[in-house]
């Protein structure tokens, strides 16, 4: 229907001239009427019923007592009202590592982080329910966020300052069964530079003599090049006690809270690096230093570990300036742990991961494949792959992981999986990093080749072998 200026016989020029003015003004003449139509309506989202807005820090998955920043009371507001949709579907919001809180100005290196797709297949097993992550650049920043998304009933469950990685991360606990992915998107309407994800979890890659060592054509009197090297681990606890690790460099940060995940998987990687011979092991870098980030905890689901708890543990160990990081573990892409990652590699500290024990057919697993992070596959002494391995365009490098001899929780054990591969990739390619420049080239050429010649999606480049230089 057309909307204009419609006159009786009779109006005057200067009337004509008047509703000219008015249909500018968004004011439409319709037959013998005026009808009032907005030309743009902006209205404010329903405000929610919610519990007081002074949110004490609860900070369960803590990293230490002075991490931790002290909540305000927040004051009642408006909130914000939600623009009218544009013509086209909206972009994503242009997130990144370093957040962007309400007030600040863009932050430049790291990739964006934008709530997941509406259609995404939404599998609600994989990450913390009722939780929510965020990134800021600051405290205060951090702080005005949540006085926003308290409008949403989000309540502050923890907050801390990761120093190294130069950010802060607020958990949010949501109503109790609400949608996550949600609000998330929800969220991403009041604070659209904001970085939000899921709390993920992520799980040990292990199934449960010395034939590894052998294996890779390991001999004790070859890790001179390894012997002032510091690791990091980021796992389960460590048995500090156990025989195999008796004056050994190790220290130890706990980020998890009880019920803790068994030491077992950690102690055996430790043992596959420092074990003592006296006390019948043949250890990779028995010199090393070793710093271990515990942050596995106990469920009913099995031992398991949060985005949260991984974010605050790499950046205790960038604080460490370790020169490899282990990490035998797998879940889902997460945006913030991804760009955590990227700063460790930006910084030149190796990563190397478990390629992951679900099967040929799995989804590749994260972290092993991210860009950047080498992605190791697990072999038994006769050179075969392990039937439950990941297979893909990630796989990097085969290791040994097939009944690997090591220490266990209080003793010794054989351990199965991609897990137990990692350690001796790991601590191969770091004796050729030692050695030279070239380390991943040498890594390469050296490998045996176990598949169809070169590179495939079973093997990799094919088993690692320990360099003659590292004398």
């Amino acid at each position: 229907m057309k909307v204009g200026i419609a006159t009786r016989p009779g109006v005057r020029p200067a009337s004509r001239i008047l509703f000219i003015g008015l249909v500018c003004l968004g004011v439409a003449y319709i037959g013998d009427g005026l009808v009032a139509t907005p030309l743009y309506a902006q209205q404010p989202p329903p405000r929610q019923e919610q519990e007081s807005l002074a949110l004490p820090v609860q900070n369960s998955d803590a990293v230490s007592p002075d991490a931790a920043y002290p909540d305000a009371a927040y004051p009642d507001i408006d909130p914000p009202p939600l623009i009218e949709p544009p013509s086209e579907p909206p972009r994503p919001p242009r997130g990144s590592l370093m957040g962007q809180g309400p007030s600040s100005l863009p932050w430049p290196n790291f990739p964006n982080a934008a709530p997941p797709a509406p259609d995404a297949p939404a599998d609600e097993t994989n990450h913390e329910p009722d939780e929510l992550l965020m990134l800021t650049s600051s405290m205060p920043e951090a702080i005005e966020a949540a006085r926003i998304l308290s409008h949403l009933s989000f309540r502050i469950k923890s907050r801390q300052s990761l120093e190294h990685l130069d950010i802060v991360l607020s958990v949010f606990r949501l109503p109790s069964g609400s949608d996550t992915r949600q609000l998330q998107r929800q969220a991403a309407q009041y604070l659209p530079d904001a970085t939000l994800a899921l709390n993920h979890r992520y799980t040990l890659q292990s199934a449960r003599h010395q034939a590894g060592q052998q294996l890779i054509g390991f001999t004790p009197n070859q890790t001179a090049c390894l012997s002032d090297v510091h690791v990091g681990l980021l796992d389960t606890s460590v048995n500090l006690q156990h025989p195999a690790l008796s004056e050994r460099a190790i220290e130890l940060m706990p980020l998890a809270r009880p019920p803790l995940a068994s030491t077992s998987h950690a102690t055996a990687i430790a043992s596959l690096w420092l074990g003592r011979p006296d006390a019948g092991f043949l250890p990779l870098m028995p010199d090393a230093k070793l710093s271990v980030a515990a942050v596995f905890r106990d469920t009913p689901r099995g031992p398991d570990t949060t985005a949260a708890l991984l974010l605050a543990g790499l950046d205790w160990l960038l604080g460490q300036q370790v020169k490899a990081v282990n990490l035998a573990l797998g879940g889902p892409e997460n945006p913030l742990l991804s760009s955590a990652l990227e700063t460790l590699l930006n910084h030149d500290i190796l990563l190397v991961a478990a390629a992951g024990n679900q099967g040929h057919d799995a989804t590749p697993l994260y972290p092993a494949a991210q860009t950047g992070i080498l992605a190791i596959t697990a072999v038994d002494a006769r050179q075969q792959i392990y039937r439950d391995a990941n297979r893909g365009q990630q796989i990097d490098f085969a290791a040994p992981g097939v009944q690997v001899w090591a220490a266990s929780d209080e003793g010794t054990a054989y351990h199965t999986g991609t897990s137990f591969a990692v350690p001796f990739a790991l601590a191969v390619i770091l004796a050729e990093k030692q050695s030279g420049q070239k380390a991943l080239e040498n890594t390469r050429a050296n490998a045996t080749d176990l598949g169809p010649l070169g590179r495939d999606d079973i093997f990799g480049w094919g088993l690692v072998r320990w360099p003659d230089n590292c004398k």
